[in-house]
């Protein structure tokens, strides 16, 4: 039977990327995205600045505002600003989410052996059904280091998509604007019924949100390269800016409580 929201899981705010900092903590960051036709040539270039701002952390998780510019052949376009809750392990938050109890478990990184516990999470809806392991502990950073996630239609027949995220080296070393410093190497493969997208970044624990950088490829069944993306960090902040940007979804500004 599935645990529901506020019944104990093992995992708490200190295990979310966010949930470290303080309400009014952002982010910044720019992607670069090719588009290649078939001999591998690119056809078309778009630029996707995200900032994203934490604004409030609760029992049962953390709310993010997202603001999105894409630029895309010298025009730019403005997304509808949106508000996204988190629970702690990431998934967003929903009634038809269950949880299960937290297993026990080991998991190895450069031949060390972690231990870890798995929490099973199922979450369904009228068009698909997906069953997530997500494994963590508090011995490393992050503290969740695999999430194993199978999206299929509403019965659990027929499959559409499956991800698998790793933390596969830890302690390395990264350029953070100016500043160097430790952070986390970690893939990601999401199958899906087109193809399959490839992702490494490196998470540190100093920046909110964890990725300072990526980089990603997605290739057909056939293996042909059909796009790359790159991510780096344009800024962040630890405190609340002097004037934030964040504006709500109903069009006015959000002021941001420090206190």
């Amino acid at each position: 039977p599935g645990t529901v929201w506020g019944e104990p899981t093992g995992i708490g705010k200190e295990h979310h990327p966010w949930g470290h900092f303080k309400p009014g903590a952002w982010k910044l960051v720019r992607v670069i995205t090719e588009t290649l036709d078939k001999e591998g040539v690119p056809t078309s270039t778009s630029t996707t600045k995200t900032k994203t701002t934490l604004l409030k952390i609760e029992e049962d998780g953390i709310t993010l505002g997202i603001e999105v510019t894409v630029e895309v052949a010298s025009k730019e376009f403005k997304a509808e600003p949106k508000c996204v809750k988190q629970g702690f392990h990431g998934e967003v938050v929903s009634e038809d989410i269950k949880i299960g109890p937290p297993q026990d478990a080991q998991l190895t990184i450069e031949g060390r052996s972690i231990p870890c516990q798995i929490l099973k999470i199922e979450r369904s809806d009228a068009s698909n059904k997906t069953v997530t392991k997500v494994y963590f502990s508090d011995k490393v950073c992050p503290r969740i280091i695999k999430r194993e996630s199978v999206t299929t239609d509403p019965k659990g027949e027929t499959k559409t998509s499956e991800t698998t995220v790793t933390v596969v080296a830890l302690d390395m070393p990264c350029k953070v604007l100016a500043e160097i410093k430790s952070s986390a190497l970690m893939k990601t493969t999401n199958k899906h019924t087109k193809g399959v997208v490839s992702t490494w970044a490196l998470i540190c624990r100093d920046v909110p949100g964890g990725i300072v950088e990526f980089w990603s490829k997605e290739v057909d069944g056939s293996g042909r390269l059909l796009s790359r993306s790159t991510l780096e960090l344009v800024g962040y902040g630890l405190e609340p800016e002097e004037e934030p940007t964040w504006i709500g979804p109903l069009g006015r500004k959000r002021p941001l409580r420090t206190r």
